[in-house]
């Protein structure tokens, strides 16, 4: 009866859905219906043809007419007409653009009505990546080549290949230039995404898990005891930490156990061991319980030990007192009293305060009067036995200290004021004054102000101080350096102005063991001197300056082997400040200290020991010179300054010194810088003389302010033979020779100095090449680094030292050498500027330039001299030798060219020259800045003259003669030239001159030279052939050099240098001569043979170059000005020439077919073809996919065929087979295939599982009551026109094709399949494994219970009560059960004959159900 309803219902299900199905069928064949009707009524006009459009109609009209989409073709629209193109033209589309239309002119019929020269060729047309062609005979005159992936006349538009989308499942589509580029979706791939990526196929679930494949991603159903995105962990139990009492837990898949400490025992540990239930402790101590362990407390006994079972010690009763440690010793006591104490049990308080130690009647308190701890203010707060030792005083008022010893009334009262300081002085008190404040005080208190400096009378700058005595206020005064008396008013400054001066000063008898010192300041700038000297016989100490620093010496004698000590200071004191200094002798010491300034520090003083036992001090020491000496002489005297002298620590005033004693000493210290005003000129160095100064003049400067200077010597004045010469007068003895002098020349020859004896010349120094040159007993020569004939002043020294010479040129010197020394003896001769016998040739000839200050060691060579000093030479013969550095007229003689202006320079000139000349005379003439080729020549210039380049065109009737023009000196080694044709045989350049010639031409493509040069008589000569290692007959550029290997040889091999980088040179293998046979009388042919020549050239050519000469390509009437040059070639023929290179009109004839472009490649043309074509003239269909052959998939071309790229579940060529992906499956045992995308599943039957269904589920024991029928959840319908599938076990339809959203339990791609919980034997102790909806239940043996059947009823530990409860509450469960089984059956048989029809899910939610596909119902559906 089920299965009769079941099948009524589903025939009426389809009833409703073909109701409903046809209907719509109808509709949309009336729509197709309805657009087919537009192209009923001929819209088109002029045999256009109509195309049906998804909502309009096209035009296609017929050529020459442009396709338009939705245009008529009417009489109105002039894109349509063909009157736009003039005369014998029709017009064509273009087919970069529709509807873009241009004029193709008929073969034949060039003219102006056809708009020929209409070629406008320009980038800003087309966009910056296209290519640009112009089109003859079209309108506007050009065409855009696109690049991949751009269309449009100007390539404006890209090509956009995502319309429509052929990317799927929601992937991002993006236009290249190439074609489409799909991003997918995560879980998607393939060229359109078209494939689901199943992430289940490389098994990620781990640990016996179950994969889910999902969109993008992965699902695993882990085992239990397993967890994480991939079941790869472990879920560790032991997390929770159910181990008690610090046992350690160990993880176990499912499970855990637990190692307890020792003292705990139980499953997890829970359970404490008691230790005490053996009763340890003794003597009735209390037992504590602790952990795996126990402890006594003894406390309430007195007894010890871990179970008190010693008895107390004699210390337990404590019978030591005052704080004393206890300590047993063998049954017995002793006690350890702490300081203070003393007795048996420390019993007894040493009393400290017998001795009565306080005094001025203080009160002594002991430290263990413990009775007055808490009232007694001196005492600590608690007593303490420990430190009880000892006592205070306790001090009456006015004392204090340890012993109330000190009186304190003094200071208390403060009875200082004005910030002084108090200290207590011998029972009374003491005031420190301020000594630094506005207002100063006196007085006990200092509380009177000191008004002593009232109108002082302090002079020089002195400080006054005031002070405060007995009641009478009075002042000192605190001199300034330089000054003493009581007011300041006695100077102590003197000074030494002239060399010579001294002071003698005489010091009494002070016994031996007297210290002798001398303290003094002074300025001065001198760097050796003498500051004091003390002792005049015998025994002698004395401070001078030497080299700037001070310097005490000690000496026993005068004589010069005599004992002495010296100390020296470092610091510069020659520099006219103040300086302070002190000598100390006395106890075996000698001390030398600069006091002030002196910021060195341990540098600041030197000391010595002597030994002074044996002198006879104290009579030698009585005299004192300072500032020099009574023996006269200026050697070492004293000029400067000196103040605040001391002698044995005894100031001497000058005041107070007798006129005996003072020699050229004045009072006073006048003193200014000499050198502050700048005396010296010249860049002279001033140095400071303290009264005067002195200018170190720079040469060749002299006199006292470096204003004058040597005379200089004029040599060559007007080209004249110029020398002088001198003698040497005495014998010059030194070690090293030194020859020096200024010099100043623009002439690149000529003798400067030599040295001669009576038998050799032994030095020279001479100019050669603009450069220094000497040269040390005709055998070493050292030549200078850098020019000097410049024009400029030059100092020049040579110097021989040691054996080695340098040369010094301005700042810089040069390198050395060695020589012999130089030695110039008496009566040698020194030439200056040449040799007396006239000879011009001997080092350049004469000098021509300036000398001044010549120097031969210290000796002065004068010209001209200024005074009769000995230290110099005069010359003894001077020819035409003028004072001054003149310069001659160098414009006397008009050396400017061109119209150039002359200005004079020292022995120079220099040209001011008209526009387009240059030159040091003008003589160049700029020509290229004359434009004097033609507009479209370029000019190059030459040293002389200059040539027109440019290239030309030759056709079969061009042939170029030329000739030398006999001035041509060169030899001819090369030929170079650039050349572009297409023809493969052609002469390019031919001469012959008896048997001489050369031959350069185009043979099958390559390039030939051909060359016979030389002596007729020589019989080694052969013609040389080369070959261009490949063809340059392509139509492109190729540059030809053709050279001689050795251009220097009369014969030689010939090479042609490589065309290409790749290439070798070619090198002939036999010898020829050069192309001198060229350069007069011979006739040079270009281009070809002659006019009748079938070798003529067609091509173009650059410039032709023979041996770096060009061979012009324009004769005299074509240029503006003549080719002065000397050596050149002469164009012979009067032809004119096409300049440029332009080849035929190869795309005048439109030979690229269906609008493809034509472009000019030099006498060949190629085809830019429009999308779809190709071939050579663009004849070939290549868009294969026009036609839409793949009927569901993606056609994309392959060459000049096509492929299909497949929808899923369609196959074939065309993708025209349906796939039925559930044929010849696999599923078993009744098993129904479901559809899915690129495979299927299988829905098992009850009691089977598996992939295929081949999997029986166990059969469950006679005591487990199983469900007949399994409860099904719901099912959902998915899908859309195309394809529908079906959810079960209540998974929900996903938004990814073909795949569903389960519930937790269930995977597969439609949820069909239900998770075995039970796979993996979760129930212990024979219980038996029911699957469930995402769990699992077990069932248990009657002696088994848990969720697991992990627990034993028949162990110890379960009571036999227990047992039976269990036992009746499943009877009567079981009969509970039964029971309701029986009812519920009854009731359903009951329902299925009386009842109505209850709807399913399916059916309630309608709008689920797509009607165009009819599905089987669920199997939980019946009628009821």
């Amino acid at each position: 009866m089920d299965m009769d309803l079941t099948v009524l219902a589903s025939a009426w299900l389809r009833l409703v859905v073909c109701v409903l199905f046809l209907p719509l069928q109808w509709t949309e064949s009336l729509t197709l219906l309805q657009t087919s009707a537009l192209c009923q009524d001929k819209p088109c006009q002029n045999r256009a043809v109509c195309r049906e459009a998804p909502s309009d109609f096209l035009c296609q009209c017929q050529l020459p007419a442009p396709v338009l989409p939705s245009t008529r073709c009417d009489s109105s629209n002039a894109l349509c007409q063909l009157s736009i193109c003039q005369g014998n033209a029709t017009c064509q589309p273009t087919g970069a653009h529709p509807g873009e239309l241009v004029c193709q002119c008929e073969p034949g019929l060039l003219g102006q009505d056809c708009h020929s020269s209409a070629q406008v060729c320009a980038k800003g047309l087309c966009g910056d990546s296209a290519q640009c062609l112009a089109v003859q005979d079209r309108s506007p005159g050009y065409a855009c080549i696109c690049q991949e992936g751009y269309t449009g006349s100007s390539c404006e538009k890209k090509v956009d290949h995502c319309s429509p989308n052929p990317c799927r499942n929601r992937a991002i589509c993006r236009s290249r230039r190439d074609g489409p580029t799909c991003f997918c979706v995560p879980g998607f791939q393939g060229k359109h995404c078209e494939i689901e990526v199943n992430e289940c196929v490389s098994w990620p679930c781990r640990n016996g898990a179950t994969c889910l494949d999902k969109i993008g991603h992965y699902i695993c159903l882990c085992r239990p005891g397993y967890t994480g995105s991939s079941c790869e962990l472990q879920i560790d139990e032991c997390q929770s930490q159910p181990c008690l009492h610090g046992g350690s837990c160990h993880d176990h898949i499912n499970g855990f156990s637990c190692t307890c400490l020792a003292g705990f025992q139980g499953e997890r540990c829970e359970t404490n061991i008691d230790e005490c239930s053996d009763q340890p402790c003794q003597n009735g101590a209390l037992c504590v319980d602790e952990i795996n362990s126990y402890r006594c407390d003894c406390s309430q006994t007195n007894f010890t030990g871990v179970h008190c079972e010693i008895p107390p010690p004699p210390c337990w009763s404590q019978p030591c007192l005052n704080g004393a440690l206890c300590e047993d010793k063998n049954g017995n006591y002793t006690c350890s009293c702490w300081p203070g104490f003393e007795g048996r049990n420390c019993e007894t308080d040493v009393s400290e305060c017998d001795s009565s130690p306080c005094v001025n009647e203080g009160t002594c308190i002991e430290l263990s009067w413990k009775t007055l701890y808490g009232t007694e203010s001196l005492l600590p707060t608690r007593y303490n036995p420990r430190h009880a030792s000892g006592f205070i005083c306790k001090c009456p008022p006015g004392f204090s200290g340890a012993l109330c010893e000190q009186n304190t009334t003094a200071c208390t009262t403060n009875p200082c004021h004005n910030g002084a300081t108090c200290e207590d002085f011998l029972g009374s008190y003491k005031c420190i004054c301020l000594s630094e404040s506005q207002v100063l005080y006196g007085g006990r208190n200092c509380s009177e102000p000191l008004v002593g400096c009232e109108g002082h009378e302090c002079q020089n700058g002195a400080a006054c101080m005031p002070f405060l005595s007995e009641g009478v206020h009075g002042y000192s005064c605190i001199c300034q350096p330089g000054y003493t008396g009581s007011y300041c008013q006695t100077s102590t400054v003197f000074s030494f102005e002239t060399i010579g001066g001294f002071l003698h000063l005489q010091t009494p008898l002070l016994g031996a063991e007297t210290y002798f010192n001398i303290t003094l300041s002074f300025r001065t700038v001198l760097e050796n001197t003498v500051l004091f000297q003390r002792g005049s016989e015998g025994v002698t100490l004395s401070l001078e300056l030497q080299e700037t620093h001070l310097l005490l010496d000690l000496r026993s004698d005068p004589q010069p082997n005599a004992t002495s000590w010296t100390l020296t200071l470092p610091q510069d004191v020659s520099d006219g400040e103040w300086h302070t200094v002190e000598a100390v002798l006395g106890e075996g010491t000698l001390l030398l200290q600069l006091l002030e300034p002196c910021q060195d520090g341990e540098n600041c003083s030197s000391i010595a020991q002597v030994e002074t036992s044996a002198l006879e001090l104290e009579s030698a020491l009585q005299s004192t010179f300072v500032g020099g000496s009574d023996e006269g002489g200026g050697s070492g005297s004293f000029i400067g300054c000196m103040r605040d002298l001391f002698v044995d620590s005894q100031l001497m005033v000058p005041e107070d010194w007798l006129s005996s004693s003072v020699v050229n000493v004045v009072q006073g210290c006048s003193h200014h810088d000499r050198c502050l005003s700048g005396p010296c000129e010249n860049h002279g160095k001033c140095v400071n003389l303290w009264q005067g100064y002195q200018c170190l003049c720079p040469r060749p400067y002299v006199g006292q302010n470096c204003a004058e200077e040597y005379v200089t010597a004029r040599f060559g004045q007007e080209d004249s033979a110029s020398y002088a010469v001198f003698t040497i007068t005495d014998q010059l003895e030194s070690d090293t020779f030194y020859l020096s002098m200024f010099l100043r020349t623009r002439k690149e020859s000529g003798l400067l100095v030599l040295l001669a004896n009576s038998t050799t010349e032994y030095l020279q120094m001479w100019l050669e090449k603009g450069k220094l040159m000497v040269q040390v007993n005709n055998l070493k020569t050292l030549m200078g680094k850098s020019l000097v004939n410049d024009g400029e002043i030059h100092f020049v020294c040579i110097t021989v030292k040691e054996g080695t010479m340098t040369l010094q040129e301005s700042d810089h010197e040069f390198g050395a050498t060695d020589v012999q020394p130089v030695s110039v003896q008496f009566e040698d001769v020194l030439y200056v500027g040449g040799l007396l016998d006239g000879t011009e040739t001997a080092f350049g000839g004469y000098f021509k330039g300036c000398l001044q200050d010549l120097r031969l060691n210290e000796r002065k060579l004068e010209f001209f001299p200024r005074d009769a000093s000995g230290m110099s030479y005069r010359p003894d013969n001077m020819v035409d030798v003028t004072p001054g550095c003149t310069s001659g007229d160098s414009c006397s003689k008009s050396p400017c060219q061109n119209g150039g202006m002359c200005f004079s320079l020292w022995d120079d000139f220099t040209c001011n020259c008209p526009p387009n000349t240059t030159g040091q005379h003008c003589e160049e003439v700029r020509w290229c800045e004359l434009d004097p080729c033609p507009p479209q020549a370029t000019c190059r210039a030459l040293n002389q003259g200059y040539e027109c380049i440019s290239n030309v065109t030759f056709q079969d009737n061009t042939t170029l003669v030329y000739h030398g023009n006999g001035l041509i000196s060169r030899h001819l080694t090369s030929i170079v030239f650039s050349i572009r044709t297409r023809k493969h045989n052609a002469a390019v350049l031919h001469a012959e001159s008896g048997s001489d010639f050369v031959t350069v031409s185009i043979q099958d493509g390559f390039l030939v030279l051909e060359l016979l040069s030389g002596l007729p008589s020589s019989s080694s000569l052969s013609p040389v052939t080369l070959h261009s290692p490949r063809p340059v007959a392509d139509g492109e550029w190729h540059v030809v050099e053709l050279l001689m290997a050795r251009p220097w040889a009369n014969s030689s091999q010939w090479i042609m240098v490589p065309l290409d980088e790749n290439d070798e040179p070619t090198i002939s293998d036999s010898m020829t001569g050069n192309l001198d046979f060229l350069r007069e009388g011979v006739d040079i042919l270009l281009g070809g043979l002659g006019p009748e020549s079938d070798c003529n050239l067609i091509g173009c050519l650059s410039n032709v170059e023979i041996g770096g000469i060009v061979l012009p390509y324009y004769g005299p009437t074509e240029v503006r000005f003549p080719r002065i040059q000397e050596e050149k070639f002469n164009k012979i023929s009067e032809e004119p020439v096409q300049t440029g290179c332009v080849g035929k009109v190869v795309c005048e004839s439109n030979p690229c077919l269906h609008g493809g472009i034509c472009d000019d490649h030099f006498n060949l043309f190629q085809c830019f073809c429009l999308p779809g074509w190709g071939g050579e003239r663009c004849e070939l269909n290549t868009n294969t996919c026009a036609s839409n052959p793949c009927q569901h998939g993606y056609c994309s071309v392959q060459d000049l065929s096509y492929s299909c790229t497949c929808e899923s579940g369609y196959t074939g060529t065309n993708c025209e087979v349906k796939v039925n992906i559930c044929a010849g499956h696999e599923c078993a045992n009744g098993g129904t295939c479901l559809h899915g995308f690129n495979s299927y599943s299988c829905l098992c039957p009850d009691r089977f599982t598996g992939p295929y269904c081949n999997t029986r589920i166990e059969e469950a024991p006679w005591y487990v009551v199983v469900r007949s029928v399994p409860p099904k959840l719901p099912v959902s319908i998915c899908g859309d026109e195309q394809q529908n599938y079906t959810c079960f076990n209540g998974g929900n339809c996903s938004d990814t094709n073909m795949m569903c959203d389960c519930l937790p339990g269930f995977s597969g791609h439609w949820c069909e399949l239900d998770l075995d919980e039970c796979k993996s034997n979760p129930c212990l102790n024979g219980g038996y494994c029911q699957n469930m909806v995402n769990k699992f239940q077990c069932v248990c043996e009657m002696t088994f219970a848990g969720e697991t059947c992990e627990v034993d009823l028949n162990a110890e530990n379960v009571s036999s009560d227990l047992l039976l409860s269990i036992s009746l509450v499943s009877v009567l469960l079981l009969l509970v059960l039964f029971g309701v089984a029986t009812a519920l059956v009854v009731t359903l048989n009951r329902r299925a004959t009386r009842g109505t029809y209850s709807p399913s899910r399916q059916e309630k939610e309608g709008s689920r159900v797509e009607m165009w596909n009819i599905v089987q119902p669920p199997p939980m559906e019946r009628l009821i």
